[in-house]
């Protein structure tokens, strides 16, 4: 079976179990925690959970440290589960469907800004307007500073990309001439 259905039957079984329990929200909060550490080391993760040498505690143990915060127990219950049966290794992979199926759950947009300086709440404010406004669904903005850009911003929506930097602004002058 490959990683896309392991993902999505996992995922969507752990979405289920957790609307049942009314704790979808939390569970949807500390996988994005364990995305982001993730991340930081995907060989390293990738590594530990597949060792054969580590037990099922320890791989659990390691996940749990990932999301870095007392494990909600609908969550700690999947995990186990996935320990149990040898789907360790695709944890990053059933996460990123979960936090998927979630946002489309929830009606909600995930919304990348990246900015020059760190905006203040005023224009995140605007920013979140804007989206809830255009695409009429609530925003989940996340926020990153590119001094590269030398000023204005980058939005990333979903599979859009509204460049508003001077970076890229001279980048297009630069193609135009």
């Amino acid at each position: 079976m490959d990683n896309g259905k392991i993902s999505v039957r996992y995922a969507r079984a752990l979405l289920s179990d957790a609307a049942e329990q009314h704790c979808e929200t939390e569970v949807y909060r500390q996988l994005c925690l364990l995305t982001a550490n993730y991340s930081l080391a995907i060989p390293q993760f990738n590594d530990a959970l597949s060792n054969p040498m580590a037990g099922d505690n320890e791989k659990i143990e390691l996940l749990r440290t990932a999301i870095g915060e007392p494990v909600h127990p609908c969550l700690d219950h999947f995990l186990n589960f996935v320990t149990a049966k040898r789907r360790e290794n695709k944890i990053f992979l059933i996460a990123l469907k979960y936090q998927e199926m979630y946002r489309e759950m929830k009606q909600l947009l995930r919304a990348d800004v990246t900015a020059a300086a760190e905006l203040d709440d005023k224009a995140l404010e605007s920013i979140r307007d804007f989206v809830r406004e255009t695409f009429n669904r609530d925003v989940e903005l996340h926020t990153k500073v590119d001094s590269s850009l030398i000023g204005g911003f980058i939005l990333d929506i979903e599979h859009d990309r509204m460049d508003a930097s001077i970076k890229g602004r001279l980048e297009k002058l630069k193609v135009k001439s």
